[in-house]
């Protein structure tokens, strides 16, 4: 009878051994899976944290590129060379794509012709390009000529054959009348001019 009350003690430790085992199994993997999640949500939190600070760095230069929108350069319309107070004489003003340039009458008969012309208001011409020197257009009347050799600059302004009159941005020799100089032309009068066909009207200024 003791015997068997032995055994029956010892199964009963065997197997409360056996449960105590397979409850410290279960609770392990628990823990470990907590740690895992704790671990994932921390990450998450870094990452949308780090995204967020990316964003607004990206975001930072672009207000600061859209900033100096009046400091932009605007495109010039109108050339510098202007008449002053102490002008008493007419000058010649020409206008093309935007642009206003004055030019000094020369002191003989076809520049007089040519302001005469003028008086009865604002002339038009379609001028071209000329020979890489020049733009050339026909005058709607005839001009008497004063005709001798002159090598041109620019911003000379030339009567040919009595008429057509030319814009000079370069140079060239040849026998001709000069009617006017703009001011303060230089090498940059072509480009200031336009490539091409350009109207180009006249006037007293």
């Amino acid at each position: 009878m003791n015997m068997k009350k032995l055994i029956a003690i010892l199964l009963c430790a065997i197997a409360l051994t056996a449960v105590s085992a397979c409850g410290g199994q279960s609770s392990a993997p628990t823990e470990a899976t907590v740690g895992a999640t704790d671990q994932t949500e921390d990450r998450t939190e870094a990452e949308t944290k780090a995204a967020v600070t990316k964003a607004t760095e990206t975001a930072a230069p672009t207000s600061a590129t859209s900033a100096p929108e009046s400091e932009r350069a605007e495109p010039v319309t109108e050339a510098a060379y202007i008449p002053t107070e102490g002008d008493s004489e007419q000058l010649l003003v020409i206008e093309t794509g935007g642009r206003v340039f004055y030019a000094d009458f020369e002191d003989n008969s076809s520049a007089e012709a040519l302001k005469e012309n003028l008086k009865g208001g604002s002339i038009t011409l379609s001028m071209r390009d000329y020979g890489g020197f020049e733009k050339v257009g026909d005058l709607p009347f005839s001009l008497v000529t004063n005709d001798e050799d002159i090598t041109t600059s620019a911003g000379d302004v030339i009567l040919y054959q009595g008429s057509q009159l030319t814009i000079y941005y370069d140079v060239n020799t040849w026998r001709f009348t000069r009617v006017a100089k703009i001011r303060g032309a230089d090498g940059s009068l072509k480009e200031q001019l336009g490539e091409g066909d350009i109207s180009v009207t006249l006037s007293l200024g």
